[in-house]
């Protein structure tokens, strides 16, 4: 097959979603198939890969990843020319709108990869004005899903949120590849060398961007708890954004200046040493549609104490490579003194968490999945009425898509009549 990508993340920026994408090109090419990514043009990067193609864009959403408006050019021309037999959109933004005209226009099947739960990070979206409520973003992810003719999702719960949205197209359920080859447990030394760590301690690791979304406050005020049972242990919080000094000034006020580390973004070639050196995975977030760290921490070998969340079913099994707690500081603290206190336990743990996480993440089941939906997407086109039918159905959605811009439009007038106030 050759199968369009439309995104509005990739390389050069590392994030779940570029990480995965790559890593998917791969794996489709190597069982034959041709694969094109069209992504925003990044200033003054080479792709280093084959059919990858930048979009000249202009970012109007200042968001996680960011929203780039794709501007028309001559290039626009080219790629209608160019003939596929998918399009697949990821993440539901600009440029997957682009992927959708391109596929109404030339009658292809289009598939849409649900990859953001929006409706937790409407916060990103003109954070002074509030301009994307999470109403707006209930109805601009219905719309994007309704227009596809299937959707994927990478776990259980976000089929069940699209439904409760009112989504109608089929949703199927693919968890995002993940390369686990990289995450194998390797030589400690990483993180105690890196933040003056010593041999004694026990490190509890988290990794994430520092957003509010990701509940990082949550696992400080834990870990205050944790400390005052426990002199060994260390927090490490690894990961860099908007959040940084507010949990700064409430590790301050805890007085836990001495045991929580802020090592600021590491790399992702260093990730599997980071995670190896670690005895401990924490994570509190519960806006993750897939949450891909949890299962490169589990890759390497580390016992996970997590918010219960149902975007990790299957990863973690209570009392068998870990715990999921609700979201309450003295009990979360408590699984996590469990294992601190139990080296036996921690040892288990891992190796279990690493056994488990190969499992569901067999990348040739998942790639399979991805064909198979690819392969439906095409009976479903094939089936659809003549071209003039078609264009008629289209012409409804694209009514609903002008819908949803004069609504955003008419919020930027209220914004701008403020701003003149």
């Amino acid at each position: 097959m050759k199968i369009a990508f439309f995104t509005e993340t990739y390389l050069p920026h590392l994030n779940g979603v570029s990480i995965s994408l790559v890593f998917a090109k791969k794996e489709l090419e190597k069982k034959g198939h041709e694969v094109y990514v069209f992504a925003p043009k990044i200033a003054g990067y080479k792709d280093s890969e084959k059919n990858i193609i930048r979009l000249s864009s202009i970012r109007i959403i200042n968001s996680e990843p960011e929203q780039k408006l794709p501007i028309p050019t001559p290039q626009f021309r080219k790629i209608l020319n160019m003939k596929f037999d998918v399009i697949h959109g990821h993440g539901g933004g600009f440029l997957s709108l682009v992927g959708y005209q391109i596929a109404l226009t030339k009658g292809y099947p289009f598939v849409l990869t649900y990859h953001t739960y929006l409706e937790k990070y409407t916060h990103y979206f003109f954070i002074k004005s509030k301009m994307i409520t999470s109403p707006i973003a209930k109805n601009g992810s219905r719309f994007i899903c309704n227009i596809s003719d299937i959707v994927i999702v990478p776990s259980i719960k976000m089929k069940k949120i699209l439904v409760k949205y009112g989504v109608s197209k089929k949703v199927v359920v693919v968890p995002n590849p993940v390369n686990l080859e990289r995450f194998v447990k390797t030589k400690k030394g990483y993180l105690r060398k890196l933040l003056g760590i010593g041999e004694a301690n026990i490190i509890l690791l988290t990794a994430s961007r520092l957003g509010e979304e990701k509940n990082i406050d949550f696992l400080v005020k834990s870990f205050y708890e944790v400390s005052k049972k426990d002199l060994s242990s260390v927090l490490v919080i690894a990961g860099e954004g908007q959040e940084e000094e507010k949990l700064k000034y409430l590790v301050k006020n805890l007085g836990l200046e001495s045991r929580v580390y802020f090592p600021g973004y590491i790399d992702t070639k260093f990730m599997p040493k980071a995670y190896s050196d670690a005895d401990i995975f924490v994570f509190a977030s519960t806006t993750e549609t897939q949450g891909m760290v949890v299962p490169e921490a589990a890759s390497c070998g580390l016992p996970l104490v997590l918010v219960q969340d149902e975007a990790f079913n299957g990863v973690i099994k209570d009392d068998f490579n870990g715990y999921a707690v609700s979201e309450k500081p003295k009990l979360f603290a408590s699984k996590v003194l469990n294992l601190i206190l139990d080296t036996k336990k921690r040892e288990v743990f891992g190796k279990n968490s690493a056994k488990l996480v190969r499992e569901i993440f067999k990348q040739e089941d998942l790639i399979r999945k991805l064909e198979n939906v690819y392969q439906e997407a095409i009976m479903i086109r094939k089936k659809e009425p003549r071209i003039t039918s078609r264009v008629q159905n289209g012409v409804k959605k694209f009514i609903g898509l002008f819908r949803y811009i004069k609504e955003l439009n008419r919020r930027l007038n209220e914004l701008n009549e403020k701003t003149r106030i």
